[in-house]
């Protein structure tokens, strides 16, 4: 079975044959067996012009999420899509707006992820939850009331930090895309 095509050969579903120079399309199909292979460890991907890499933003499921992630350790536990800020000792914490020593929002956890136990973060992407009730296009900022959760009210009182973390794109589904400039409110 073909995932890809190469320049003067083909390239099979588990190896790539000695000769082949570059790749136009790759699939990665979840329910393809590569048997103990995976595409790991790159060293440098390069996108020709006008290429990319699509991320999906349907997300059929409850809880699944689509982006770019990292594994990082948790400095205390942490829920599922609980927005947390790196701290010096390397570990990633809960934001929280009202705390300027807790903040910018860095990432976002992706599963329960125990205290000292090292989890998925993502740092750009989709999530989905269905318990959520967004309203489509409205902004998402991290929370000054609670750690960790992210609301789509300015938190306005005087000294917390304003970072816009994301938006809704639909009423359960909203994009994640912090932005490292963050307002304070005198």
């Amino acid at each position: 079975m073909k995932i890809g095509r190469s320049f003067g050969t083909q390239i099979a579903a588990h190896k790539v044959e000695p000769n082949a120079h570059a790749l136009s399309v790759i699939t990665i199909d979840a329910d393809k067996d590569w048997q103990g292979y995976s595409i790991t460890n790159f060293k440098l991907l390069e996108l020709i012009h006008c290429g990319g890499i699509r991320l999906e933003d349907t997300l059929a499921d409850d809880l699944c999420w689509s982006g770019i992630i990292i594994e990082g350790t948790a400095g205390e536990d942490l829920a599922q899509f609980e927005t947390v800020y790196r701290k010096s000792d390397e570990k990633y914490w809960l934001a929280k707006a009202d705390d300027a020593a807790t903040m910018p929002v860095a990432a976002m956890a992706l599963e329960a992820i125990s205290a000292d136990a090292t989890g998925k973060f993502l740092l750009y992407g989709w999530i989905r939850n269905d318990a959520w009730s967004l309203t489509a296009g409205s902004p998402a900022y991290q929370s000054a009331a609670t750690a960790g959760q992210v609301t789509t009210t300015i938190p306005e009182a005087s000294g917390n930090q304003v970072q816009r973390v994301g938006m809704a794109l639909t009423d359960v589904i909203a994009h994640f895309n912090p932005m490292y400039t963050v307002f304070e409110i005198t």
